[in-house]
C-alpha cells in the first residue's frame, strides 16, 4: 500500500533558516606554526593556557604546517582542555595516530593541509593538500554495484602493514580493529574495521549500524563523528570500514559539520519512549537532499534525559538502508552523538504526548542518498563523499581550493550528487511510513 505524506509536510524541505556560517580564527602566511599558535594563545589565553599549548603531546608543528597560502588555528589551547575529556577510546585513536604518523607511515601528512573557511551562510571549510590525492590510494575500479561482493585479489585491510594497526576495540560484540588512515583528511582521522579478518564487503547492516553507534557512544568528545560512504558513494575499497574524524582538527570552530546545524522538519514519529522519528533537512539551507533519524527511549527506560533505545534505532536504520541498497542507490551516511536539544520544547498544546514526555538523549543518524559517483563532472575538483556532502571540501588542487565559492559548491553537488527531487520524494514516503 501506497502511503503519501501530506505536501505540507514535504513543502517544509525548504523551510528558511538562519546563517549557519561558522568564523574559525585564521592566521596568513609566512609564520612558523607552533610560534604562531603560541604567540596567538599569548595575546589572547590566560598564562597557564600558554602553559598548557607548550605542553601539548601532539606536536602541532609535526602536523599543521603551512604550505601556501593559509592556515586555520585547529588545535590549539582548546585541545589541551579537551584532552581531559577522552576517553580510553579517543586516546587510543588520537594516541595511535600520532604514533603512526611520527613513524613517517602515512602516504600524506596533515602538515600539508591548508584550510580556508568560505564566505556566506553555509560554513563551509575547504582543505587542500598537494600530497593527498597524488598519494592516495586508488579507488576500486570496474563496474560497480551498491551491494557487491568484496574481491578477494584487491586491496583489503588485511594486507596493510602491521604498523598501521593502532588496537583492537571491542564494539557490540565486534572486535573493530583501529588503523590510521594512510591518507588522512585531519590529525587523528582512523578507519575502523569491525571483523577485519572476516573482509565483509562495503555494505552497512543493522548490526554494523549497532556496532557503529555503540562505537560513537565510546568516545566522550562531542566533535567525534563515524563516517561511512557506500560503493558507487566515493567508498574507495570494499572492505567494511568506518571513518572516525574528530572535528576540532578539520577547521570548525563549533565542532560540528555545517550540515548538522541546518533546520529540519520531522516527518513522521518523534523521541519520546518507544517511538522512532525521521526529520528532513531543509532543502534550502543545503546543497544536497538527506535525513535524520534518531530514537525515543525503550519502554520504561529512566534518566533525564532517558537514553536512546539503541537496538531500535540501529534496526530501523538498517531497514531504511537496506530500501536503498535494494534500489541500488548510493548512500553516505554520518553518526553523530547526542548533542543536546537543538530548540526549546513548544508547551502550547499541554494535551500532546511531546509535551509532557521526556526527549531520549538519542545519536543522530544522517542519511544521504545521491546519485552514483560517476554522475559527478570529470572536471569537478572534489570527491563527492560524505564529508563534502557534510561541509567539508578536500578539493583535488590550489586552483579550486582558492576559486570554489558556496554558489559553485551548491550547483555543482545540486546537479551531479544529490537524489532527484521525485525519487527523494517517493523514497521519503516510505520512510515515514516505517514509523507511522
Amino acid at each position: 500500500m501506497e502511503i503519501g505524506l501530506p505536501k505540507a509536510a514535504l513543502s517544509q524541505r525548504s523551510v528558511s533558516g538562519s546563517a549557519l556560517a561558522s568564523d574559525p580564527d585564521s592566521f596568513g602566511e609566512g609564520a612558523r606554526p607552533r610560534n604562531l599558535l603560541r604567540k596567538a594563545a599569548a595575546n589572547f589565553a590566560e598564562p597557564a593556557i600558554v602553559r598548557e599549548f607548550d605542553a601539548f603531546p601532539r606536536d602541532i608543528a609535526a602536523y599543521e604546517l603551512p604550505s601556501t597560502s593559509m592556515f586555520v588555528l585547529n588545535c590549539c589551547a582548546a585541545s589541551r582542555a579537551e584532552k581531559a575529556k577522552e576517553s580510553v577510546f579517543d586516546k587510543l585513536l588520537l594516541d595511535g595516530f600520532s604514533q603512526v604518523a611520527g613513524k613517517g607511515l602515512l602516504r600524506s601528512q596533515t602538515s600539508s593541509i591548508v584550510r580556508r573557511t568560505v564566505e556566506g551562510n553555509l560554513g563551509l571549510v575547504l582543505s587542500h593538500s598537494p600530497d593527498h590525492f597524488a598519494k592516495k590510494r586508488e579507488m576500486t575500479r570496474g563496474d560497480k554495484e551498491v551491494v557487491m561482493d568484496a574481491d578477494p585479489e584487491a586491496f583489503n585491510f588485511n594486507k596493510v602493514p602491521s604498523e598501521e594497526l593502532v588496537g583492537v576495540e571491542d564494539s557490540s560484540e565486534f572486535a573493530v580493529s583501529v588503523l590510521a588512515c594512510g591518507s588522512p583528511l585531519a590529525i587523528g582521522h582512523m578507519l575502523l574495521v569491525p571483523r577485519r579478518d572476516a573482509a565483509a564487503p562495503q555494505v552497512l547492516t543493522t548490526e554494523l549500524l549497532r556496532c557503529g553507534l555503540d562505537l560513537v557512544g565510546k568516545s566522550w568528545r562531542r566533535d567525534f563523528r563515524l563516517l561511512f560512504n557506500s560503493m558507487l558513494g566515493f567508498a574507495s575499497v570494499n572492505h567494511f570500514h568506518y571513518h572516525g574524524l574528530y572535528l576540532e582538527y578539520c577547521g570548525f570552530s563549533q565542532r560540528q559539520f555545517p550540515v548538522e546545524r541546518v533546520e529540519r522538519s520531522t516527518v513522521g514519529g518523534g523521541r519520546t519512549s518507544g517511538k522512532l522519528c525521521v526529520e528532513l533537512l531543509a532543502e534550502s539551507q543545503w546543497y544536497c537532499r538527506g535525513f535524520v533519524l534518531t530514537a525515543g527511549s525503550a519502554i520504561g527506560a529512566a534518566g533525564d534525559p532517558p537514553p536512546a533505545d539503541l537496538e531500535a534505532l540501529a534496526s530501523f536504520a538498517g531497514n531504511v538502508i537496506g530500501l536503498l541498497q535494494s534500489r541500488n542507490i548510493p548512500h553516505n551516511v554520518m553518526i553523530a552523538p547526542y548533542q543536546g536539544e537543538r530548540k526549546s520544547r513548544d508547551y502550547g498544546d499541554i494535551f500532546a504526548e511531546e509535551t509532557w514526555m521526556p526527549l531520549a538523549a538519542s545519536p543522530e543518524v544522517y542519511i544521504f542518498p545521491r546519485r552514483p559517483e560517476g554522475k559527478l563532472r570529470e572536471d569537478s575538483g572534489l570527491n563527492a563523499a560524505i564529508c563534502e556532502i557534510s561541509g567539508l571540501i578536500m578539493c583535488h588542487d590550489e586552483d579550486r581550493f582558492q576559486q570554489f565559492d558556496e554558489d559553485k559548491v551548491s550547483s555543482l553537488f545540486k546537479e551531479d550528487v544529490s537524489l532527484s527531487g521525485d525519487d527523494f520524494d517517493d523514497l521519503i514516503c516510505k520512510v515515514a511510513w516505517m514509523v507511522s
